[in-house]
């Protein structure tokens, strides 16, 4: 389901109904937000280093696959929490990511992770700039494909 349809402040809504489902949302506190540092420059150089996080550090071809198009060797063994088959994120797509379509959504995905999905959280794997490095990388899978191009 798309939530485009709906106003900032049916969002806004919708949520607060949401919240009340659980009494966590009256009792706990949420976490801090997560820091995200202001984007680096996409060089490449930046590039380049994401793609050595992406294929060899990370291994994120082993579920995005080696030119990310969701298709790795692990793909097929993917499931979400309520055992649904999920496949991986195709780069090349060109469609919004799951938790929103900005650089720094990217970013935030790859400190947190997608609970309820097999996307882990690299926070404690990505030092310094690397996370923008492969962000920088991921957005020329998108820019590469000719699905995206037709987009543009």
């Amino acid at each position: 389901m798309s939530w485009r349809a709906l106003t900032p402040h049916q969002r806004a809504d919708l949520v607060a109904y949401v919240k009340t489902f659980s009494s966590r949302f009256k009792n706990e506190k949420p976490d801090p937000a997560i820091p995200i540092p202001a984007e680096t420059a996409s060089t490449t150089d930046s590039i380049a280093r994401g793609k050595e996080l992406y294929q060899n550090t990370l291994k994120c071809g082993e579920c995005h696959g080696a030119t990310g198009h969701g298709d790795g060797p692990s793909a097929p063994t993917l499931f979400d929490n309520l055992g649904n088959k999920l496949p991986p994120y195709d780069f090349t797509s060109g469609l919004l990511f799951k938790c929103g379509e900005t650089d720094r959504d990217l970013y935030r995905i790859f400190l947190s992770g997608l609970d309820g999905t097999a996307m882990p959280s690299y926070a404690d794997f990505l030092k310094g700039d690397q996370a923008w490095d492969l962000v920088h990388y991921l957005r020329t899978l998108q820019i590469s494909s000719p699905t995206t191009r037709k987009q543009q």
